[in-house]
């Protein structure tokens, strides 16, 4: 019994420290509703993912996408997501659950000049290759809320819920720069929609 104990906590131990296969591509699968409540599931692969590692460990996470639009193929949509880690889960020391927070959350949805930004928050782990230097991470109960808009733009879906996958590699300029235009672009905050006159 003692025996079968410690295996169990042994395995209990590995899952927490992280034993999963360490994803080979950056995806993000996103559920938005309706007015109804009614669930829509999207995804979108991201062709780039960057990172920046701060000298105390935290990370910094830039997503970017592109694709023609459905509506007008002359135009890009351009899909960017930037994560920032703000407390490191250590596994060895702390209590590690997926439905924890450890980052915020900013997602746009651009097709230039107009464009919508949703924030939110959502918890990251993640593992660093030292041979490649890039880091393979998991993204779980994310969610979203429109909060900002630039130019004429109209929110394409409401408060949502995401998860996904990346493998980045270390780019830190490219963090910084996405990082700025995040905060500095969207000056339109976005209002909550008004609640019906009854009748």
């Amino acid at each position: 019994m003692t025996r079968f104990l410690s295996l169990a906590g042994l395995c209990g131990f590995l899952l927490i420290a992280g034993c999963r296969t360490p994803p080979t591509r950056t995806r993000i699968d996103l559920i938005t509703y309706d007015e109804a409540g009614q669930q829509r599931r999207h995804y979108t692969e991201f062709r780039r993912a960057a990172y920046r590692m701060s000298p105390g460990g935290r990370v910094e996470l830039v997503l970017r996408s592109e694709r023609p639009s459905s509506v007008d193929p002359t135009q890009t949509v351009h899909q960017v997501m930037y994560i920032r880690c703000f407390w490191n889960p250590q596994p060895e020391r702390t209590t590690v659950d997926s439905s924890q927070i450890d980052a915020r959350v900013q997602y746009a949805l651009l097709t230039p000049p107009t464009g919508v930004r949703y924030d939110g928050a959502a918890m990251v782990t993640w593992r660093y290759d030292k041979r490649t230097k890039k880091l393979a991470g998991w993204i779980e109960s994310g969610t979203l809320t429109p909060r900002f808009r630039m130019g004429e733009a109209l929110e394409p879906f409401g408060p949502a819920n995401f998860s996904g996958t990346f493998v980045a590699e270390e780019k830190p300029g490219e963090v910084v720069e996405t990082a700025q235009a995040m905060e500095y672009q969207f000056d339109q905050p976005v209002l909550p929609a008004a609640a019906p006159v009854p009748n």
